[in-house]
């Protein structure tokens, strides 16, 4: 019987010792993932910064409070009234990332304003907090505009790409006067985004994972953690949405979760592109594509020439364009 008893208590431990051990690598990852982005990780080399836009784009900073912190923001374009479209960045991403498509609109005659998340760049935050906290930061930027006598009778649009495209529709629930939203290459949920990567980064690990990766998004996220971007189109109800996929998506495996699970969305003014590309490709020229095959290559040490290696296609954003102007 003893030796039963210790037998019950070894294993006990064990089982006990490797669910904290889960749990804290979990909380590693999560850590590292969600760590704060700043300017001396920033690839500046390829990716535009204001500095290259400045001289003929001015714009204006402004601060917008989000919880304990201060986001910062900027206003391109003011003065233009056809309508304000409000652009948010990937994960990890400046708002100077969204440069070329922020100009393209600015250039087609929309006051453009895109922030950095909370724990990026030029906001505050030690950390980026997690996926939800990007809908959070949307919520405080809308309030913000809605609350701006410069703003508030401009009609709003909503832009965004990865993260930000999930929290471009995510933030659809909270009731903000959004005209129409642009939602490209989004997740869901984070916590389906979370199992997926933990999924892509451990493989077959993943499956006896799940208990463990499921109980910590329910600890870290609470409520959050089923915050949904197809509950948000779905609330939408009148509110154009326009869902883009890229069918070869590496974050994802394949299609983007919106897009995989648009049997779910019943806003009848939604509707769906997909794209044979990458996460991000199809925003940019063949000629672009075939660039930054060159300019990314480990063995490439020579300057990049960064207009080619972020030409917009111009077809395309002008489809989005269009989008938005049907919209007022």
């Amino acid at each position: 019987m003893l030796r039963v008893l210790k037998t019950l208590i070894w294993i006990t431990s064990v089982v006990a010792f490797l669910i904290i051990i889960c749990f804290i690598g979990l909380a590693i990852a999560h850590s590292v993932v969600f760590s704060r982005a700043d300017y001396d990780m920033y690839d500046s080399r390829r990716m535009p910064v204001y500095e290259d836009y400045s001289g003929q784009y001015p714009r204006e900073q402004i601060n917008i409070s989000s919880g304990d912190n201060t986001l910062v923001g900027y206003l391109y374009g003011m003065g233009s009234g056809r309508g304000l479209i409000v652009v948010s960045p990937g994960h990890r991403d400046s708002s100077d990332v969204k440069l070329p498509e922020i100009t393209y609109f600015v250039d087609a005659g929309w006051t453009v304003l895109c922030y950095d998340f909370t724990g990026c760049y030029n906001s505050e935050g030690g950390s980026m907090g997690g996926y939800s906290q990007s809908v959070h930061d949307l919520d405080a930027v809308l309030s913000f505009a809605e609350a701006d006598d410069r703003l508030n009778e401009l009609p709003v649009m909503l832009f965004g790409h990865s993260l930000g495209g999930y929290a471009s529709a995510a933030v659809l629930n909270y009731g903000h006067d959004v005209k129409a939203a642009i939602v490209a290459s989004a997740f869901d949920t984070p916590k389906e985004q979370w199992s997926y990567s933990v999924e892509r980064f451990t493989g077959v690990f993943h499956t006896p994972l799940s208990p463990f990766t499921n109980m910590f998004i329910d600890l870290q996220y609470g409520e959050d953690k089923n915050l949904s971007a197809i509950d948000g189109i779905n609330a939408a109800k009148g509110v154009p949405v326009l869902v883009i996929n890229a069918s070869d998506d590496v974050y994802y495996g394949g299609d983007s979760p919106v897009y995989a699970k648009r049997g779910l969305i019943r806003n009848p003014d939604c509707t769906f592109i997909s794209i044979d590309a990458g996460h991000y490709g199809y925003f940019l020229t063949e000629d672009a594509l075939e660039y930054r095959k060159t300019a990314d290559a480990l063995s490439y040490h020579g300057p990049v020439d960064k207009d080619k290696y972020l030409e917009l296609d111009d077809a395309f954003m002008e489809q989005l364009n269009e989008f938005f102007l049907k919209a007022l």
